[in-house]
Formats: structure tokens, C-alpha cells, sequence
């Protein structure tokens, strides 16, 4: 039953006052009468109202979606029936899982024409979910009642880490702007640089890139210009342990250090360098080895859409020794991953140290905000300034825990989640600057 029907029985009863007016007594008469003609528009209406078979629905869009952004599902409904119709639209989706809005799912389908029906949807989870069934609902000839029914269209929906920032950032890295204010370039060890062509010297260029040979033919100073190596290898490890379960904002660590990775790996690149993957906790369970190109891109893709925390201790020691093994060049090494106590501190100091005999480990760490703005309270009865104090104590001993890290060998990068990607990306090109 359409609002129709209620806006006509609504009607009915100023039919009846009317009536009353003009023939005194007759209001049952009428309101008989009344009732009667619409019941059988309205019964009249469910029997020859067209067949579902009458529409056909396809989804048109692909089945990749991406996290943390919108996503726009689409539709294509074709009405084969001689009259329009007006169809309602619903997709069977996960509410907990998948935000809805701006919804263009109700239209009119033109007789023997088709139109498209289309909503949006922001995914707040990675991984693969599937829209099972499309609820669908018409209108009769006269408005008076709907026709439901559902039509199997299965589909399964891929969501991936949020791309929207890869633009941005390879415009940013091609001006050659990503350094933030104060940052000095400085060569890092682990990096190498090739001879790419000789120049004439200008003042400030390093006496040590002198061109002898050169200098003595052209009887001017002439010095070697290089460029850093190409295809140097970066690897990307990411820990999904415990302690990247933690949420900030109403999203893991892991999904931040998720989305940082793949702009990494894009803008390595860009930059002529092979980027390589490698997931743990306990163990570990994905390792891609370095490549560069779209098709190494879409492989980093598929094994990281998937990827979900754990609830375990990671073992540190284990897969930075299984790493060693693989990787032979010496390479950089990006570890996304954090820590709650001192012994997995120590921990991954430990393994740290093993990793730097070899490679150049840079290890990215969560500010943790928590105990920040516990310190930074104004304490005003006991409890609270125990409070403060436990605070200020952890966050001296998160430093000192840091500070260990850089001198087993480590560059450590301690920044908020939101800024993972451009941290990370500023750090990969001080290691790849050649100019002091």
C-alpha cells in the first residue's frame, strides 16, 4: 500500500463531511460507497500490475572499492513493460562495515528505456565482503500498491587501502617539495650514487668530486656530477601484532601504516627504486620481493587489502633473520610497528641491531597520544597527579627506548598516524639526496 491510499482515505472523510451537509444521514451511505470504489482500485491495481520478469537489473561498477573513501555503487535497471515505472532500489550490505549516503536509489524507469540507479558508500574495513541481493520495489498502474521482490546479483567487493593521495604525492614529489621547512639534506650510509656526466665547477661544489683528467684537458675545473643509484632496494615490513590493533580516531595503526606503505612504495617508484613487502607477527606471512611497476603495484595491492592485526606478541628476532635471508643487497628498511612494554622494546632493539649489520632500517613509530595528553593535564586532586606522573615517567622511558633504537643503528621515526605517509616519504628522500 502506497501513500496514496492513505492520502485518498484521508480524502474520504472531507467526501463524508461534504455529504453530510448536503443530504443529512447520508454519511454511511457514502462512506460505503466511498471505501468500496477505493478497495477495488487498489485490488485492481495489485492484479494487473506488471510482472517483476518486466525488469532487469546489472551492476556496473567494479569490485574494488577503496577504505576510507567514497565509493560510488551503481546500477543499470531496464524496464521492458509498455508504461513507466516507478522502482525503489536497495543493495543487501554489511551497515556495520560500510557507511551509506547520498542515495539516488528511487526513479522513474521510462517505458521500454532504462535508467541508472546509483548510491554511495564509504567502507570503514578492508577486505572482501559480498553484496548478496538487490531488494527491489514498483509501483502499480494507479499508485495504490508496490510490488517487491529481490534479485540475486552476489557480488564480491574487494576493499583496498585508500589511493586518493598517490596524485598528490607524485605531483609534490616531481617539484620536488615534499621536505618540510628545516629538514637538511644529508647523504645516510646504505645509499649509493652513480656517475652520471662531467660539468664545469662552480663555488660550493666538493673539491673531492675534482675531475683531474678532465680539468687537465679543458684547462678548467671540471668536476663529476652523480645521481643516486637506481633500483636500490626498499623494503616495506609491516607489523600486525597486538600492538598495531590499537585505535586512533576510529582507525588501527595497522590501517595508517597500510595506506603509508603503498604511497611509499608508489613514490620509490617513481624514483627509480624497487620496493618490497614483508608482513608478520608471530611469523611471517606475506613477502613480496622488490619490483617496481604496475603490475608489482597491483600485487602489493592484493596482499595488503586482506591483511588484518592479530592479538599476538610479533616475533622480531625471527622475521628480521628471515629477511636476511632473502635479501642479500644491502637495502633500506622501513618497519611500521610500535611497542606497549619495555620487553617488546627491547625486543625489537635487539632484532634491530641484527637487521642494521647488513641494511638500513628506518623504524616508524606511533606518537602515543594517550599518555601525551595525560601528562599535559592540570591535575587537581591525588589520583590525578599520580596519573600525570606514571605519564610523564612512561613517556621518559618511551624516549629513552628510542633513543636505543638510533644508537643500535636505526633511524627512528616517532610521528602521529595521520602523518606516516609524509614522514616516511620525507625520510626515503633524504636517504636518496645526494647533496649534503
Amino acid at each position: 500500500m502506497t501513500r496514496r491510499v492513505v492520502y485518498l482515505a484521508a480524502l474520504g472523510f472531507l467526501v463524508i463531511m461534504l455529504a453530510s451537509l448536503i443530504i443529512p444521514g447520508a454519511e454511511l451511505l457514502v462512506f460505503m460507497v466511498y471505501n468500496l470504489l477505493l478497495l477495488g482500485f487498489y485490488v485492481t491495481d495489485i492484479v494487473i500490475a506488471p510482472k517483476p520478469d518486466v525488469i532487469k537489473i546489472a551492476r556496473q561498477e567494479d569490485e574494488k572499492l577503496y577504505f576510507k573513501t567514497t565509493n560510488k555503487i551503481m546500477f543499470r535497471v531496464r524496464n521492458s513493460h509498455h508504461n513507466d515505472l516507478n522502482v525503489t532500489l536497495k543493495d543487501e550490505i554489511s551497515d556495520f562495515h560500510f557507511k551509506v549516503s547520498d542515495s539516488d536509489m528511487e526513479k522513474k524507469v521510462p517505458a521500454g528505456g532504462e535508467s541508472i540507479f546509483s548510491y554511495i558508500v564509504t567502507p570503514t574495513k578492508r577486505g572482501a565482503f559480498t553484496f548478496p541481493s538487490v531488494h527491489v520495489r514498483y509501483q502499480g498502474y494507479f499508485g495504490l500498491c508496490y510490488r517487491y521482490f529481490s534479485v540475486d546479483l552476489a557480488k564480491e567487493f574487494k576493499v583496498y587501502p585508500n589511493l586518493g593521495d598517490l596524485s598528490k604525492y607524485r605531483l609534490i614529489i616531481t617539484k620536488h617539495r615534499l621536505l618540510m621547512n628545516g629538514q637538511k639534506r644529508i647523504p645516510k650510509r646504505g645509499m649509493g650514487f652513480e656517475f652520471e656526466s662531467l660539468r664545469e665547477y662552480v663555488p660550493g661544489d666538493d673539491y673531492k668530486k675534482i675531475n683531474w683528467a678532465g680539468t687537465a684537458r679543458a684547462n678548467k675545473l671540471i668536476v663529476n656530477q652523480y645521481e643516486a643509484e637506481k633500483n636500490q632496494p626498499v623494503y616495506i615490513v609491516l607489523d600486525t601484532g597486538r600492538a598495531m590493533s590499537y585505535s586512533i580516531r576510529g582507525y588501527k595503526k595497522l590501517d595508517y601504516s597500510i595506506n603509508a606503505a603503498l604511497i611509499l612504495s608508489d613514490i620509490v617508484g617513481q624514483k627509480g627504486d624497487n620496493s618490497g613487502l614483508m608482513v608478520f607477527d608471530t611469523e611471517v606471512s606475506t613477502l613480496i620481493k622488490p619490483g617496481k611497476g604496475s603490475a608489482h603495484r597491483n600485487e602489493m595491492m592484493e596482499a595488503l587489502y586482506h591483511i588484518m592485526d592479530s592479538e599476538m606478541s610479533s616475533d622480531y628476532v625471527g622475521a628480521f633473520i628471515h629477511l636476511l635471508g632473502v635479501q642479500k643487497q644491502r637495502s633500506i628498511v622501513f618497519i611500521f610497528t610500535d611497542f606497549e612494554t619495555s620487553e617488546e622494546a627491547r625486543e625489537l632493539t635487539e632484532a634491530v641491531s641484527i637487521l642494521a649489520r647488513k641494511h638500513v632500517p628506518v623504524v616508524i613509530l606511533c606518537v602515543n597520544e594517550s599518555l601525551e595528553k595525560i601528562s599535559k593535564g592540570s591535575a587537581k586532586d591525588v589520583r590525578r597527579v599520580f596519573n600525570e606522573a606514571m605519564a610523564e615517567s612512561l613517556l621518559d622511558e618511551r624516549k629513552t627506548l628510542v633513543r636505543s633504537l638510533n644508537l643500535r643503528g636505526a633511524i627512528c621515526i616517532e610521528t602521529y598516524a595521520e602523518n606516516f605517509a609524509i614522514d616516511t616519504v620525507n625520510q626515503y628522500l633524504v636517504l636518496k639526496d645526494r647533496f649534503s
